[in-house]
């Protein structure tokens, strides 16, 4: 095998683009490997702010193709005697083998001669000219530019190609490639020569470039963690904006920076967010994980003096918090409650109407939504709803979007409204994303259960639902937030009745009548999605959806149930008894009532009556929604069925005969199907 090193330099591409990049490189080249026969080992596809690599040991050579060429049929190949025929021989000719070489393959058609050929693999130094511009240049870019006299368009201006694979420098098509790099733009900018993979990362790391993301994420949360024992504190690290940093250097050095206590009056969300989002610093706790006077920022150069750089980033953060100070004391002087009248000048969306005409309808959902799981919250949640939109029109969240929530429950709280009432107006946006907590007030839950199905049927009836990969309104994420809010809780809200709800106030605008179905399936779609990922099975969600959609607490009650008995020796038998009720019954309609007069063999007489007995014993299981002892309960009439379909005939001439056994078996039938269809199962 040879060593691969394939380098492109940029100038400094935007950080959160490089880790997809990344992705899309390492996916797209093992397809590749793997679709031209090519033998690798060791690939590894790393990132910087101004490279993307790939290294990695391949075979010299292609893997030989084994190719099977199709002859005439065997009939005409060869005569009644084994002999080959003319059109046999042309064939072997033409693929320049004897006769003797000829093989008999069976194929769709019936019997043909072949010939098995192996085609030499191409060098892999010839492919890979080829390949890697054209992976390079086809990457998902959210923008690109042009730059020189060259036709090439990429997300930053590429400044030098290495590409070496054993050695040899690979004459790439459309790039210039060469054996060489450079290290770190301000401290190692000098040429490097290139041999190998050991060379490569050996010599740009003495180049203060560590090429490996992972490596440079473990750098960073040394140095922040080195650097916070200084002041008996310990850094609050966020991956999300790790990540985010281990993309903006290629060799971290960390600074220990601090601001006036005084800030620390601001509410903590203030001051994190300002230097988390806004100047990509590490907030500092103390032991009690409170906020410390200090931040830790990552830089990408050692320079000569860092305190200077230390101060320039002090001046910035403390600009910011002077603003965010001020916005904060002039936010006070307005109480939220002044400002609702406000939202009728703010549009929410120009087809769903103002905030102001959305607060109503989220006061009107949280009181039904509360009357029905938690009664004694529904002014509180009335009172939350009414103010929930209201720091929307703060001078903060205009600066900082991201505490919208926060805020409101901080203004709400200085202004002495109940402090769930306040929690509940941060909670309603909960969860903002996958990885975040969901609301842990009642307030809260129905607040945000509120929310999130104003915007999922405000959207959907204006048919603006999520299509393919885009969701610009984050619809999939609400429904998921819904769906996770109700379990939790494990409240007993009918999801079509609360559809039904949310359309009803937004009927002046619905343009889509038929999205409440929709908007229903939406939420199951995601639903199911949870199921499988908790280890339940499709036919076992299709089994139970099949018969209940509303009630999600209740569908996982029935699909735990049903997964359970799935572990059990009688399972088969419930399926194979079931099956055979709903299989005769399939596009047949029967009437509802047995009259047992009209039984003339024992064995109906003998599958009624136990029919009537389990139905009598799984009344009290069905009030305790015992779906697991349901499911034992009704394995019992397996002996009655089989015996019933062996001596029975169901389909007789007799109508009325016919009629009652169908209506016999139509009654087992939706016994069976207040649990689930069991039919849509696989035994």
């Amino acid at each position: 095998m040879k060593e691969l090193v394939f380098e492109v330099g940029t100038e400094e591409m935007p950080p959160r683009f490089v880790p997809q990049a990344l992705e899309v490189i390492k996916e797209r080249f093992s397809k590749w490997l793997k679709e031209e026969r090519i033998e690798g080992k060791e690939i590894k596809v790393f990132g910087t702010p101004r490279r993307l690599v790939i290294l990695g040991l391949l075979e010299e050579y292609q893997s030989p193709l084994e190719v099977l060429k199709i002859g005439p049929p065997k009939k005409v190949a060869f005569d009644q005697n084994g002999h080959p025929t003319l059109q046999a021989q042309g064939f072997a000719k033409s693929q320049g083998v004897s006769v003797d070489e000829l093989v008999v393959v069976s194929t769709e058609k019936g019997e043909y001669v072949a010939v098995k050929k192996s085609e030499e693999g191409k060098p892999t130094s010839e492919l890979l000219k080829e390949f890697l511009p054209q992976l390079i240049l086809n990457l998902p870019m959210p923008k690109s530019m042009r730059w020189e006299k060259r036709n090439l368009r990429f997300i930053r201006p590429i400044r030098w190609v290495l590409a070496v694979f054993g050695g040899e420098v690979l004459e790439l098509e459309v790039f210039e490639a060469s054996s060489y790099t450079f290290g770190h733009r301000f401290m190692a900018p000098q040429r490097i020569k290139i041999n190998g993979i050991k060379d490569y990362l050996a010599q740009l790391r003495e180049a203060y470039v560590l090429v490996d993301q992972g490596e440079r994420r473990r750098r960073i949360r040394e140095e922040i963690e080195r650097v916070t024992t200084r002041v008996g504190g310990h850094p609050l690290i966020d991956e999300d904006l790790l990540e985010e940093v281990t993309f903006m250097v290629e060799y971290p050095w960390a600074i220990l920076g601090g601001f006036e206590e005084s800030f620390l009056r601001l509410p903590k969300e203030v001051l994190i967010t300002a230097m988390q989002h806004h100047q990509r610093f590490f907030p500092v706790l103390n032991e009690k994980g409170q906020l410390m006077p200090y931040f830790v920022a990552i830089s990408n150069t050692l320079a000569k003096d860092m305190e200077v750089v230390k101060r320039g980033n002090e001046r910035v953060l403390k600009a910011r918090l002077e603003d965010a100070s001020f916005f904060y004391h002039e936010d006070l002087k307005i109480p939220l409650e002044e400002r609702v009248p406000r939202l009728k000048e703010v549009v929410f969306h120009s087809e769903l109407g103002t905030l102001y005409e959305k607060i109503e309808r989220l006061i009107t959902l949280s009181e039904k939504i509360a009357l029905k799981v938690c009664p004694s919250k529904v002014e509180l949640a009335k009172r939350a709803a009414f103010l929930c939109k209201a720091d929307l029109l703060t001078e903060m969240v205009g600066e900082f979007p991201e505490l919208q929530g926060i805020m409101g429950r901080e203004y709400a709280l200085r202004a002495g409204e109940k402090e769930e009432v306040a929690i509940a107006i941060e909670e309603h946006y909960k969860p903002r994303s996958s990885d975040d907590d969901l609301p842990q007030s009642e307030t809260g839950s129905v607040l945000s259960l509120a929310e999130k199905l104003d915007n999922l049927c405000g959207f959907f009836s204006i048919g603006l639902s999520p299509s393919g990969t885009s969701d610009p309104f984050a619809l999939r994420r609400q429904a998921i937030g819904l769906v996770m809010i109700l379990l939790k809780r494990k409240w007993r809200l009918n999801l079509r009745e609360a559809i039904e709800w949310a359309f009803e106030l937004l009927k002046d605008k619905v343009k889509k009548p038929e999205a409440k179905e929709e908007v229903l399936e939406f939420i199951l779609g995601r639903y199911e999605g949870i199921l499988l990922s908790e280890g339940f099975l499709k036919d076992e969600i299709n089994a139970i959806f099949e018969v209940q959609k509303e009630d999600l607490v209740d569908i996982k009650n029935r699909i735990q149930a049903l997964h359970h008995f799935r572990a059990f020796s009688d399972f088969q038998n419930l399926v194979i008894a079931f099956k055979r009720v709903s299989n005769i019954l399939k596009g047949i309609s029967y009437p509802q009532r047995v009259d047992p007069n009209l039984f003339i063999q024992e064995e109906e007489k003998e599958l009624y009556n136990t029919f009537l007995s389990i139905s009598q014993e799984a009344q009290p299981l069905f009030e305790k929604e015992d779906y697991l002892g349901l499911l034992g309960l009704f394995v019992k009439m397996k002996d009655r069925i089989d015996r019933f379909f062996d001596k029975v005939l169901v389909m007789t001439d007799e109508k009325a005969i016919r009629e009652n056994r169908l209506a016999l078996l139509g009654n087992i039938n939706n016994l069976f199907l207040r649990v689930a269809d069991i039919a849509k199962l696989i035994a």
